[in-house]
C-alpha cells in the first residue's frame, strides 16, 4: 500500500510541476483557456519538483529495499519471496513520465516551434504588437505562434517569452487586431494591443 501511495504521490507531483505548461493546452483544447490556474501554480513549481523527487525516491527506496528473511522451522515449508518486478517496472514507468513532464518547459519549446515558412508567403506589410498575459515559459511562445499564423492576413508571428509580447506580420490585407487577440485566447492566454512606449 505505501509503493502505491508513493507512487502515485510522485506521479500527481510531477504533473503538477509541469502544469504551468502543459495546463493552458489541455484546457485550450477543450474550450476552457487558461483560468488563471496555471500562472496561479507557475511560482509553486520548485516545491512540485521537490515533491516529485523525494515520492520518487521513497518510491525506489520501497521497491529495492531488501526483504526481511523469514527464519522457517526444520521440517515445514518455508514461504517463497514476492516478487517485486511489477513494483520495479511501475517505479520506472512513473519515474521517466515524472521526467518527462518535469521537463517539458526545456524540450516543449524546442517541438513546438513551427516550421519554416514557404518562399510562396508574401512579405509582411506591417507588424502588429500585442503585450501577451499568462506565459509562464517558452514552451508557450509555440503554442501562441501557431494560433497567430492560422488568422487570415497573418504573414508570420513571433512570439517572445522574456518581452511578453507577440509581433504579428501582417500582409497588405490589414488583419483585424481582435481577430489576432482571440487566437491568443484560444491558446489560453490574454494579449492586448501594444501601446506605444
Amino acid at each position: 500500500m505505501k509503493e502505491r501511495n508513493a507512487l502515485a504521490g510522485s506521479l500527481i507531483a510531477g504533473l503538477l510541476s509541469s502544469i504551468c505548461c502543459i495546463g493552458p493546452l489541455v484546457l485550450g483544447a477543450v474550450g476552457l483557456g487558461s483560468l488563471g490556474i496555471a500562472s496561479a501554480l507557475a511560482p509553486l513549481r520548485p516545491w512540485f519538483l521537490g515533491l516529485t523527487a523525494v515520492l520518487i525516491a521513497a518510491g525506489f527506496y520501497l521497491a529495492y529495499r531488501p526483504q526481511s528473511a523469514e527464519t522457517c522451522t526444520p521440517g515445514d515449508a518455508c514461504a517463497t519471496p514476492v516478487s517485486r518486478r511489477g513494483q520495479r517496472l511501475v517505479v520506472w514507468f512513473v519515474t521517466f513520465f515524472a521526467v518527462a513532464l518535469a521537463t517539458y518547459p526545456s524540450w516543449g519549446a524546442r517541438a513546438s516551434k513551427p516550421t519554416a515558412t514557404s518562399s510562396m508567403v508574401p512579405a509582411a506589410s506591417g507588424v502588429i504588437t500585442l503585450d501577451v498575459q499568462g506565459m509562464t515559459c517558452a514552451a508557450c511562445e509555440g503554442e501562441i505562434e501557431r494560433e497567430l499564423v492560422k488568422v487570415p492576413g497573418v504573414v508570420n508571428a513571433t512570439v517572445s517569452f522574456e518581452k511578453k509580447r507577440a509581433e504579428v506580420g501582417v500582409a497588405s490585407m490589414p488583419a483585424k487586431a481582435n481577430l489576432l487577440i482571440a487566437a491568443v485566447e484560444r491558446a489560453g492566454y490574454r494579449a492586448t494591443l501594444e501601446q506605444n512606449r
